[in-house]
């Protein structure tokens, strides 16, 4: 029943895709024509419009675009039937589902969803229809995949949050903004003031879905041997990003007293052992993933697909880390001997040699590199390892384009961590 069922709303799919294309593209043609009689003075009629019409029908190129249109969507559901009905793959009822699911994803990726309009009302409103269509679906779907099953995560991701973790964004309200504010809001990357509820559940079941991911199982085993440690990177990232706003919009408190002000949870923070815990076994579960890719010809072709996964991966598990180490020096062992710290080291030590030498991320772009630059510039801890612990400054710098203050006197980060330098000093 789900076969036909699904296959029903395909051919559903493909019509209205069929009817928006082909709309838009007479439209165009009978608008130019409107223009084109205008021009040449002539008395525009319906008489002449619907010649023209005829004219377009009538020409075969525009006929082979719609036997192109129709083979195209026909190799569509053979190709994604060949590839979700493999004997590798499970749960085939679901997956025939997801081909229909996969057509609306594409539909609106290509006719909407920028991911500038996730930052403005209008995107919103014009990518709400298809999260329903797809929430229909994926209801459809769940019905044949176990509750256990971490592909339901994976799903989750495709669906729902791919474009929020793909334009490093969270559901804003823009009611709330003039727009001088907006475009306040925007250069500075954000303010807790201004983002609507569901970015609260979405910080609480993006945590759901990485615990999904790290503990329970996948049968697929495509998912389970691929898609897994992809999806569990791109959520690091984004949950990583906005760690602060767990606080900020109390999805998590430190003490009944604890101040939702930004500036105060930067250091509260260390008392949220949960949390801690949380990120300690993200932090474990990404050195799972680096060691599986690294051993992996089928995830390596992956990683060079999608060049970014990599890069961002080396610099998570830095990032990550300093955050681990910040944490365990404001309450324990503050000295060059350190768990955390000597870790933090050797994966500082090991992403310098991978962005100095790979021929893959030397490849990409400043823009690009960017980000990885702030993950992995921890200046307070390439400052205590220079300073206190006798690691030379060129096994702590890169060789291109970043820049570490090696003076902490007047920076701000260095007011922030006084503790831990005071304790370095002190010799604690």
């Amino acid at each position: 029943m789900a076969y036909i069922e699904s296959f029903f709303y395909y051919i559903l799919v493909v019509v209205f895709m069929f009817i928006v294309i082909y709309g838009i593209i007479i439209l165009v043609y009978m608008l130019l024509g409107q223009l084109k009689i205008f021009f040449s003075k002539e008395e525009i009629t319906w008489e002449i419009e619907k010649n023209f019409l005829y004219k377009l029908i009538k020409n075969k190129f525009f006929k082979l675009t719609i036997v192109v249109y129709i083979l195209a969507f026909v190799f569509f559901y053979i190709s994604s039937s060949i590839n979700y009905y493999g004997k590798d793959r499970a749960y085939p009822q679901a997956k025939a589902y997801k081909i229909v699911a996969d057509l609306v994803l594409f539909h609106y990726d290509f006719f909407i969803s920028h991911r500038n309009l996730y930052y403005r009302p209008i995107g919103l409103k014009l990518i709400e229809p298809y999260q329903k269509i797809q929430e229909y679906l994926m209801k459809k779907s769940f019905i044949h995949i176990p509750q256990d099953d971490a592909e339901r995560a994976i799903w989750l991701y495709e669906y729902y949050y791919s474009q929020y973790i793909r334009a490093m964004a969270a559901p804003i309200d823009f009611e709330k903004l003039s727009p001088d504010d907006l475009g306040y809001i925007l250069r500075i990357g954000g303010h807790t003031a201004i983002y609507k509820p569901q970015a609260r559940e979405m910080l609480k079941e993006v945590e759901s879905i990485l615990d999904d991911l790290i503990d329970r199982p996948i049968k697929d085993k495509r998912y389970d041997e691929v898609e897994r440690y992809m999806t569990t990177i791109l959520f690091t990232q984004w949950w990583n990003k906005f760690g602060y706003l767990h606080y900020t919009l109390g999805v998590r408190t430190v003490l009944e007293t604890v101040s939702k002000k930004y500036n105060e949870t930067t250091t509260e923070w260390t008392d949220d052992l949960e949390y801690l815990n949380k990120l300690e076994k993200i932090s474990s579960y990404l050195d799972i993933i680096k060691e599986r890719i690294d051993n992996s010809e089928v995830l390596q072709k992956m990683m060079k697909k999608y060049k970014l996964i990599y890069p961002d991966l080396m610099g998570l598990r830095v990032n990550l880390v300093s955050n681990l180490t910040y944490a365990d020096m404001q309450y324990n062992d503050i000295s060059c001997e350190n768990t955390m710290l000597k870790k933090y080291l050797v994966l500082k030590t090991e992403f310098l040699e991978y962005a100095n030498t790979s021929h893959h991320y030397l490849q990409l772009k400043g823009k690009e590199r960017w980000l990885h630059r702030h993950l992995v510039n921890s200046g307070i801890y390439d400052y205590v390892l220079f300073k206190y612990c006798s690691i030379e400054k060129k096994d702590l710098e890169f060789e291109r384009d970043i820049l570490i203050r090696w003076d902490m006197s007047s920076n701000q980060i260095a007011r922030k961590t006084k503790k831990i330098i005071e304790g370095f000093k002190n010799g604690r």
